[in-house]
């Protein structure tokens, strides 16, 4: 069995309803934001979107969905894109 066959595979039900659940609420995340002109956000949220660290933790956790599951890595990476354009645009207005 070759890397992506691997990565796609769920290894039982748990696995598969879990996977599922992260890409249904990923999903719908990202249609709510996406519907929205300026999206509400917790203040702390905002203040954190400047930090490095943060940017940085972000990332790693679209890394680790990616490779937990490739569809929810790609729907994290785009809420991450999501929410960093949102804030750059919050920000400089």
């Amino acid at each position: 069995m070759g890397f992506w066959e691997e990565a796609m595979a769920s290894t039982g039900q748990l696995d598969t309803i879990a996977r599922l659940s992260a890409a249904i609420l990923l999903a719908v995340w990202l249609v709510l934001v996406g519907l929205t002109f300026h999206a509400e956000y917790p203040r702390e949220f905002i203040e954190l979107s400047g930090q490095p660290w943060w940017r940085l933790l972000m990332v790693a956790a679209a890394m680790a969905g990616a490779y937990w599951c490739p569809r929810v890595g790609v729907l994290l990476a785009l809420a991450v894109i999501v929410y960093l354009a949102d804030l750059r645009a919050l920000v400089h207005m």
